[in-house]
């Protein structure tokens, strides 16, 4: 093969770079990703696609989702803010239609109407991303929802962390979300497109950080009594196992962060497209990772891996929520 010798240089100098290892991680011999170890799991109730790597207790529970819906057009899951408001009739209510990792297939699934569209992240590829996402905001504007919510994934490479001004100018057909607040009609959501970096050898490595740093950095700043939070990235254990190399690639930090102090209602969130699916977190089954010596209230939190893409001519549909408050 011809080899360019300007090529060579560059890719010289990218594996010339040194690669931080944290304390508590240790890494694939050859793409450098974080691998967590003796982190404990997550106990989740699955309301969609059970991860077919999970033990048989913990299926589908068919009993929470005659409940609360299975996440369609024509059944919604239904989450109050106030879980003891259920059946009040004088409540307000948003429709959520949400997607992520759609990577210029957009156009190729059928968008619910609703009130509020959201996106959280790698709605295009890293090789075309600089042509892709004018169009994808083009795309975005037609959509009839009166709220268009994104928050950047690791593909957006053309996005600048420093410059959320401009990426909001790229984007100006739905609200760009970077470490923000936002509230709509009354729903307040964060969103936040950060995920640990996974080494030196990958292009599409847009808004990664060093995993030792992420949680005091970046998670720890998010607010809490928030409804929703919007995350590239999901957490530890919860919807995020690759099964190309039989590991889990969620955030320990954000996990601990969301279940024991942020406490969400919805955290919504993509990246790892094998493990997509809705589950249900419930505080009282996961007192290891509640930590706590304190007797508090128990809360639930609807966790929604929200990939579009599945595989190469495999799409999935967007889930649908309505929110009550």
């Amino acid at each position: 093969m011809h080899r360019i010798p300007i090529l060579d240089r560059v890719y010289d100098t990218i594996l010339s770079i040194p690669v931080f290892k944290p304390a508590n991680y240790s890494w694939c011999s050859w793409c450098r990703v974080p691998r967590v170890r003796g982190h404990p799991l997550a106990v989740l109730h699955h309301l969609t696609h059970a991860p077919y790597h999970e033990i048989e207790e913990q299926l589908l529970d068919q009993d929470l989702i005659e409940k609360i819906g299975s996440g369609t057009e024509t059944n919604p899951f239904v989450i109050y803010r106030d879980s003891q408001s259920v059946n009040t009739t004088n409540l307000q209510h948003l429709r959520f239609v949400c997607v992520s990792d759609t990577h210029n297939n957009l156009d190729r699934i059928i968008i619910p109407n609703g009130d509020v569209f959201v996106h959280c992240g790698d709605a295009v590829n890293h090789y075309t991303c600089w042509r892709d996402l004018p169009r994808f905001n083009e795309f975005v504007g037609k959509l009839p929802h009166k709220h268009k919510l994104f928050v950047s994934g690791n593909h957006c490479v053309v996005l600048d962390p420093n410059r959320p001004d401009l990426s909001q100018q790229i984007l100006e057909n739905m609200t760009y979300i970077q470490d923000q607040l936002v509230d709509i009609e009354g729903v307040s959501i964060y969103g936040s497109p950060w995920r640990p970096r996974r080494g030196r050898i990958y292009p599409s490595e847009a808004f990664g950080y060093d995993a030792a740093d992420i949680q005091a950095d970046i998670w720890s700043k998010v607010p809490e009594n928030i409804d929703i939070l919007l995350t590239h990235s999901p957490p530890y254990s919860i919807r995020d196992y690759d099964p190309s190399h039989e590991e889990r690639l969620g955030c320990p930090g954000l996990l601990h962060e969301v279940v024991t102090r942020v406490k969400p209602r919805i955290h919504l969130f993509g990246h790892v497209h094998s493990d997509w699916g809705v589950s249900v977190y419930k505080s009282d089954e996961n007192s290891t990772l509640e930590q706590s010596n304190t007797i508090l209230p128990s809360h639930d939190i609807l966790f929604a891996n929200l990939s579009i893409k599945r595989s190469k001519r495999i799409f999935g549909e967007p889930v649908v929520i309505d929110y009550f408050y």
